[in-house]
């Protein structure tokens, strides 16, 4: 996957993110629901790894496009699945790893099944208040309601599912899995297994409160995920020093007005295919799968809000009883 022929469909295909997304998905997709699950993504996510560098070191161009599609999405990319489905779930934080699991979580005995149907671009930033904007005119989807859109219902997690109504368009904003994620720490009391059992947990309630067929998937950013050096990339130590300045652990975007972030304008390499961050009109982010980590039990393994691919791509998802 990682060799000519993944780059020479990057190269030529008339859709470089088309490719990434689909060797993406590709990759993380199973056999079978894995049995041990946090096992089988530690795997996987090395391999995730490496496919982001063969993009980064054989295809680097993919990263201004990315950028690019990114800077001009809207949130319309939510409100057209309204045309295919009345319900539309934003699950928080769903990346190319839980959509592939996903469609072979639920076994042959299952009420529910899941199919991916298509990929889409977040906007940029991709972080929560970046689409919490767009739809619901608040950077907190705690905040949000009915508009003349749609009816609105913020879930937190499977303890209480808001009633939901029986007909017309309803878009629901589920926390899950990313405030599940962000206790994932290297003392592993939390895994991304959990996260992902307590994200399906809450869908299966949704779909069910809602008395609705199938409901239509999409989510505001993926994440970055690693436990060990051969999950992120290295950067060199003295620039590591002014991105952990720069960026808090668990974010891989800042605004570009403050101080520090000004700084890493200077710190650029001139050589524009070792270039470390990513600069748009208002934020600054780290690009690639770059990222730092320590030995304290403590230390979170998720990160979200880079320019990367895993961070960027997000699913649009099926879900439907059987």
């Amino acid at each position: 996957m990682l060799h000519s022929e993944f780059l020479t469909d990057l190269i030529y295909r008339d859709d470089p993110l088309t490719v990434i997304w689909e060797h993406m998905l590709r990759l993380y997709t199973p056999l079978e629901h894995p049995a041990d699950l946090r096992a089988f993504m530690d795997n996987r996510e090395e391999a995730l790894n490496q496919l982001e560098q063969a993009v980064y070191e054989g295809y680097f161009e993919a990263y201004d496009l990315l950028l690019e599609r990114a800077q001009a999405q809207r949130e319309e990319y939510t409100l057209s699945l309204f045309t295919h489905s009345p319900l539309v779930i934003v699950v928080d934080s769903m990346s190319v790893r839980e959509a592939a699991l996903l469609q072979h979580f639920w076994d042959k005995e299952g009420l529910l099944q899941a199919r991916v149907e298509d990929f889409a671009v977040t906007p940029w930033p991709p972080i929560t208040a970046r689409l919490a904007t767009m739809l619901l005119g608040t950077g907190s989807p705690a905040g949000g309601q009915d508009n003349d859109r749609f009816r609105y219902r913020y879930i937190a997690g499977p303890e209480y599912i808001a009633d939901l109504p029986a007909t017309g368009p309803i878009l629901v904003w589920m926390r899950l899995p990313d405030t599940a994620l962000e206790q994932v720490t290297q003392a592993q009391t939390h895994t991304v297994a959990h996260a992902f059992e307590k994200m399906v947990e809450t869908l299966q309630r949704v779909l069910e409160r809602s008395g609705r067929g199938e409901a239509l998937l999409t989510s505001d950013h993926g994440y970055l995920y690693a436990r060990n050096p051969n999950q992120y990339w290295l950067m060199p130590a003295g620039m590591e020093d002014v991105a952990r300045s720069t960026f808090p652990r668990e974010s891989r975007v800042q605004p570009l007005f403050s101080e520090q972030a000004q700084r890493l304008r200077h710190q650029e390499s001139p050589q524009r295919e070792r270039r470390f961050f990513a600069f748009s009109g208002e934020h600054v982010a780290v690009r690639g799968r770059y990222w730092w980590g320590t030995a304290s039990p403590n230390d979170r393994c998720t990160a979200h809000g880079g320019l990367s691919f895993v961070e960027c791509l997000v699913p649009v998802l099926r879900i439907s009883r059987k």
